[in-house]
């Protein structure tokens, strides 16, 4: 496996992590188990890797793997959840890996996609197939359609889709709400009812950063991912560039808040 890693797009700012799965396996650099450790087992992270299949994990101290989604590295959120007895959802959708489709603008017709099929539906669309299916904005306009080409940037082209567009585009194939407006701790009420939400927020979750367009302002960092599971304070998503895994509330906020973009699909 060692040869097929590759380092993820943003490494992990904290570097201490805690398991959140009992019977977690650890894996060693030709991806063969070599141990397993039970929830609530600390490890040292060293940096964050993708395997061949798109796969997130984290590379330990020690050389070895782990997957990203069986660690947080918000242990205190997680045992306050814990210790409070609070109720953990995570509805497991699938991650689509953009950037191991070769689609670094492609974020929320991949997020669409892992929601749609985590409710069997368009499950006859791999993600390029589905791409062929997005509406395109004639001038380039995210609030008319998918304003430039997912697989590239082009000058004078905005490479997204807003919501208005991709609400009418996944009506296609399922019911859908249009959340926008709703607050961030209000996305778990979906997701409690087993509906993912699409939520437009930032690359990596940084800071918003505005620019202004010839449609009007709009954030440079653009983002999408799908919103699948909350426990206490935490949420999870299935993000299309970082992988699968839990982040605290305020740091999703930081992004969310900008804009207030979401979509429920039911």
């Amino acid at each position: 496996m060692a040869d097929r890693l590759a380092l993820a797009p943003h490494q992990p700012q904290q570097k201490q992590g805690l398991v959140i799965e009992d019977h977690t396996a650890i894996v060693d650099a030709d991806n063969q188990q070599v141990a397993e450790v039970n929830a609530l087992t600390t490890v040292d992270l060293s940096q964050e890797l993708t395997d061949e299949h798109g796969e997130h994990l984290y590379q330990l101290r020690d050389g070895r793997y782990i997957l990203k989604n069986a660690v947080t590295t918000d242990p205190e959120l997680w045992r306050a959840a814990l210790k409070n007895g609070q109720q953990l959802v995570n509805l497991g959708a699938e991650n689509i890996n953009q950037n191991w489709w070769r689609m670094p603008n492609g974020c929320e017709p991949a997020a669409l996609l892992e929601g749609l099929h985590l409710k069997q539906v368009a499950t006859q669309f791999n993600y390029l197939d589905f791409l062929k299916q997005m509406p395109r904005a004639a001038d380039y306009n995210p609030y008319h359609g998918f304003g430039g080409e997912p697989d590239q940037d082009v000058a004078g082209h905005f490479e997204a889709i807003f919501p208005e567009p991709l609400i009418a585009w996944a009506q296609e194939y399922a019911p859908v709400r249009n959340l926008s407006g709703l607050a961030a701790d209000q996305l778990a009420v979906s997701v409690q009812q087993k509906r993912p939400v699409v939520a437009y927020v930032t690359v990596g979750f940084e800071a918003p950063q505005w620019a202004q367009y010839s449609f009007g302002k709009a954030l440079r960092n653009n983002h999408a991912v799908l919103v699948d599971g909350f426990f206490g304070e935490l949420l999870h998503v299935s993000d299309p560039i970082e992988g699968r895994y839990w982040l605290s509330l305020a740091r999703f906020k930081q992004a969310y808040d900008a804009r207030l973009w979401a979509i429920e699909i039911g």
